[in-house]
């Protein structure tokens, strides 16, 4: 089962008081997913999912006296699925005026309560939505409809809770939608599906560990790989003087450093500093042991040059 039908199956357990957000609930289902018939009059709506056929069904009967019936097709394309369609005879007239279906604008939608708000957009996510599963490499929620006022309405609801949601349009549809991670969860507790929402914030927040331990270790792996770069370099000019350089002219604390970093090639300057200060000079800052290290490097490469080398 994908995360958008288990979703969905969630949000079919949504109770609403308010009997004007349930209407707007069915309403926003009849507007995405409906066609309306006016000889002979009749609303046809067409469902993916059974159990949001029951839904549908279950609050028009709160406040509606109709008579229906149900067809059940296969649809074949790339894989087979089920369509459920529910068709209104008897009891419709009833419905698409209270609902006033044959106009833009309801007047259940000219008074709308953040509850109200929420319940127009669980109708319209059950018939004509999807989200991507929040494991998947891309985020995208997206609602779409043939309707472009439909989708700049849900638009503008989505964004009244700040969800940021965007228009776009894919052959004969129109879609809205939302890209960024943190307002789909939000959007996902705005319809009912607080559960859902805390499991796709779970899978966001475990998702955000391991790329910050990944981001972590690819840091380690390169500092570590700097480290040994300039470990070779060192040992590579640390070599010459040694073989080449008249040692009695040097300094004893760079004579000193010399002899630590040969014959601990593998380590890290924090490491050489812990030898050095164990066993020759306690109160030597790294900043001073990296100096020591650049002035021998600095003597052999002078060395070099008045060698010709």
């Amino acid at each position: 089962m994908s995360f958008s039908t288990d979703l969905k199956d969630d949000l079919l357990n949504v109770d609403i008081i308010d009997d004007i957000a349930n209407k707007l609930e069915v309403e926003a289902m009849i507007r995405l997913a409906g066609e309306i018939s006016i000889i002979p009059l009749s609303v046809s709506v067409s469902f993916n999912s059974i159990g949001t056929v029951r839904r549908f069904v279950q609050l028009l009967k709160k406040y509606y006296k109709f008579e229906y019936e149900l067809i059940e097709r296969v649809i074949k394309r790339f894989d087979s699925k089920k369509v459920f369609t529910v068709n209104i005879k008897d009891g419709v007239k009833e419905i698409i005026d209270d609902l006033s279906l044959l106009t833009q604008e309801s007047k259940y939608r000219l008074d709308l309560t953040p509850e109200r708000m929420e319940s127009y957009l669980r109708g319209a996510f059950l018939v004509r939505g999807s989200v991507n599963d929040p494991n998947s490499k891309s985020s995208h929620l997206e609602i779409s409809s043939t309707n472009d006022s439909e989708i700049l309405f849900l638009q503008k609801i989505m964004n009244d809770f700040e969800l940021d949601a965007r228009i776009s349009k894919r052959k004969l549809y129109y879609l809205v939608y939302i890209k960024k991670e943190q307002t789909i969860g939000d959007f996902l507790y705005h319809i009912g599906a607080q559960e859902k929402m805390s499991y796709y914030e779970d899978v966001l927040i475990t998702k955000e560990i391991k790329a910050t331990a990944k981001r972590t270790i690819n840091l380690d792996v390169a500092n570590q790989n700097k480290t040994n770069n300039a470990a070779k370099e060192q040992i590579k000019y640390l070599n010459y003087l040694y073989l080449n350089y008249p040692l009695g002219e040097l300094d004893n604390k760079l004579l000193m450093v010399m002899k630590v970093r040969l014959e601990h090639q593998e380590d890290s300057l924090q490491e050489l500093l812990d030898v050095i200060h164990d066993e020759f000079e306690p109160n030597l800052s790294k900043s001073g042991l990296n100096h020591r290290l650049k002035r021998l490097k600095e003597i052999a490469i002078e060395f070099m040059e008045e060698k010709g080398e």
